[in-house]
């Protein structure tokens, strides 16, 4: 049986505890990130343990993905799929054009985020941003963009579904063709079958033609 797939949500204070242990063992500031609880989005575990976290600040069009600390294991991915599948709504919902993260995870390049031209770090007003240091970013599609993609979707399944209408006109026209051919044959052979019947036995046509008598 697969396991159910996993969830994110907003921690609550009810969560320091297990946050806690995951912010220790990822060797993360614990006593300085209780404050900012609120700030982070997470994976429930059982119980009161959490598999992983990781802090989503807003500010503006930018936001700053900071942080994580993720249960070892072999889930450790799909616990980054959760938290990223909430982050990119909550992105989205709030207006953000680009996300910035540290993370040195493998798994954030495969989502998107690729290295910060310096031009964009510097031109970016977030005061979270050291343009000291180097950033990963993720840009979400302009609306225009995701519109275009929308459209281009739309068409491709139009015309898929009017392949697939024709294509089953077509067998309709062929199974129609066949039951035609099919009853053709029968209705011949059984002609074919009566003038040989006529031929053989006239007398037996006679007595069905008046009747049997």
């Amino acid at each position: 049986m697969e396991s159910p797939a996993l969830s994110a949500r907003r921690a609550t204070v009810e969560d320091l505890a297990g946050l806690r242990v995951l912010w220790q063992a990822a060797g993360l500031p614990w006593d300085q990130l209780d404050r900012f609880v609120t700030e982070f989005q997470v994976v429930p575990g059982p119980e009161e343990s959490m598999l992983g976290a990781i802090g989503f600040l807003v500010e503006g069009a930018d936001a700053l993905l900071h942080s994580e600390s993720v249960a070892p294991g072999e889930q450790e991915d799909e616990v980054r799929a959760a938290l990223w599948r909430r982050i990119q709504i909550m992105g989205r919902n709030q207006g953000v054009h680009r996300i910035w993260t540290q993370e040195d995870a493998p798994y954030w390049p495969t989502c998107g985020f690729k290295a910060a031209a310096a031009a964009l770090v510097e031109g970016c007003k977030a005061t979270f941003v050291d343009r000291t240091a180097n950033w990963q970013v993720f840009e979400f599609p302009a609306p225009e963009m995701v519109k275009a993609r929308m459209d281009e979707q739309m068409a491709i399944w139009q015309a898929t579904r009017a392949q697939e209408a024709a294509a089953m006109q077509e067998r309709i026209r062929n199974f129609r063709n066949l039951a035609v051919l099919i009853a053709t044959l029968v209705i011949g052979g059984m002609i074919i079958m009566l003038s040989i019947l006529m031929r053989q036995h006239p007398e037996v046509m006679q007595r069905l033609l008046h009747g049997g008598k």
